[in-house]
């Protein structure tokens, strides 16, 4: 669903991202972890094409980045870390002029059906400027769900929830990768938090993939029992800096 590989990225004399390769496959879920600079939000902006690499290439659902960005755009659904949204609008308004943007044909049905999966119906008539942080990632995450799209890209999506709607979140996230084998792929520093969703788990440090398996494997792999533990065996002494 989708194939990141030999991602490279610079800013001046900085390397942001050094031979980067993943992949999430249809029905997957895969958790991007690493500390803050290591790369991620960069990762996520080329995987989405709102960024290009200086190398590597970048394939959504068969469609390649660089040949036709719209074609694979409109093949995934993306939650950037601060999603932009009018407070003016009602959540319903908003995301009935996102489906409109989307071009999607039966706009009611959409907007609906991203109400539900997102778990925001009581809210669909109230201004987002009056919704807590919580609520409002909900709505960035209703607007990733429009349309159905076969690969989500999600740039901390727990940020402003607590424990339930985090839990919540990870059992939509789980629905939609097994229900509609949607691809899926969220960068977070909430790893306890959406291990449950984790299929793979890749960690990122310094720009470099240090570690890509299952939470299981990179348990045995650092000899850790919680994931979280082996993630920041895994990052070293800086996890803690």
């Amino acid at each position: 669903m989708l194939a990141l590989a030999g991602i490279n990225k610079a800013f001046g004399a900085w390397r942001a991202l050094t031979d980067v390769s993943l992949t999430v496959a249809a029905g997957e879920a895969v958790l991007l972890v690493g500390r803050n600079g290591a790369g991620k939000t960069t990762l996520l902006r080329i995987a989405t094409g709102f960024l290009d690499p200086d190398a590597g290439e970048v394939t959504i659902d068969g469609v390649a980045m660089a040949r036709d960005r719209a074609g694979a755009q409109r093949r995934l659904g993306y939650l950037p870390e601060q999603a932009p949204a009018p407070h003016e609008l009602t959540v319903r308004d908003h995301l009935r002029l996102r489906a409109h943007q989307k071009g999607l044909r039966d706009v009611p049905a959409a907007v609906q059906a991203s109400l539900v999966a997102a778990a925001i119906t009581g809210e669909a008539g109230r201004p987002i400027g009056t919704l807590s942080k919580g609520f409002r990632q909900r709505v960035g995450l209703a607007d990733a769900l429009l349309g159905g799209p076969p690969l989500l890209v999600l740039d901390e999506p727990t940020s402003g929830m607590d424990p339930i709607q985090t839990r919540q979140l990870c059992d939509h996230l789980i629905a939609a990768a097994t229900e509609r084998s949607c691809g899926v792929l969220v960068s977070s520093h909430a790893v306890a938090d959406l291990e449950p969703l984790a299929a793979r788990v890749v960690v990122l440090h310094r720009g470099k993939v240090v570690a890509d398996g299952t939470p299981a494997a990179l348990c045995t792999q650092t000899g850790k029992a919680r994931l979280e533990d082996a993630v920041i065996e895994l990052l070293g002494d800086e996890a803690a800096a």
